[in-house]
């Protein structure tokens, strides 16, 4: 069996499970190892995602039936629709609600802001180099913020987050300083 041929199994039987209208053909993996394949399949709707884990589970079992291993994951493309601060509590650094969405499926994860990723915030603000996200300290915090968690969804394959099964990031100095690297005024 080639990768190809794999892709095609496997999005034959998302198609006859009415999965095909979902998939994001763009963002999909197949890759050949020595010891078998890896499967990455990716969904514009996370209501689908039950769906199209039973169909990558079939395919697993019937392929290791043959003698053929596949590993792989499912996952759902989801969007930023909403981030505000949580309500404070008494001498915790600040934390924030956030909204996604994936086609017609909601979640709601939280992020928590470390003692030296705020400060780092703040410093930084105050030195003028968080403008791009907002005109205030809060709206810059809130961009800093959403453009943490799209960065966290971005990434494919096993480092891939999974905000339905992992629902709260933390926010360090580490994040911080890559996301100051590559922030949207640098890039431009």
């Amino acid at each position: 069996m080639t990768t190809t041929e794999l892709e095609k199994v496997i999005k034959d039987r998302l198609g006859a499970a009415g999965l095909a209208d979902c998939l994001d053909e763009r963002q999909d993996q197949y890759l050949e190892f020595p010891d078998g394949f890896f499967a990455e399949v990716v969904l514009r709707d996370g209501s689908r995602l039950p769906d199209a884990q039973r169909v990558l589970k079939g395919v697993k079992e019937d392929l290791g039936r043959r003698g053929t291993e596949l590993s792989g994951l499912v996952r759902a493309l989801w969007e930023v629709v909403a981030v505000r601060p949580a309500p404070p509590e008494s001498g915790a650094f600040p934390r924030f609600i956030v909204n996604l969405r994936s086609g017609s499926r909601d979640c709601i994860v939280t992020v928590d802001v470390t003692g030296l990723a705020f400060a780092g915030i703040l410093n930084a603000y105050r030195g003028g180099n968080l403008r791009e996200y907002g005109n205030d300290q809060n709206t810059a915090l809130v961009g800093i913020v959403t453009e943490f968690v799209r960065l966290e969804l971005s990434y494919g394959g096993e480092s891939s987050w999974d905000p339905l099964l992992r629902p709260q990031l933390e926010l360090n100095d580490s994040a911080l300083q890559y996301l100051m690297i590559h922030s949207p005024a640098k890039a431009g």
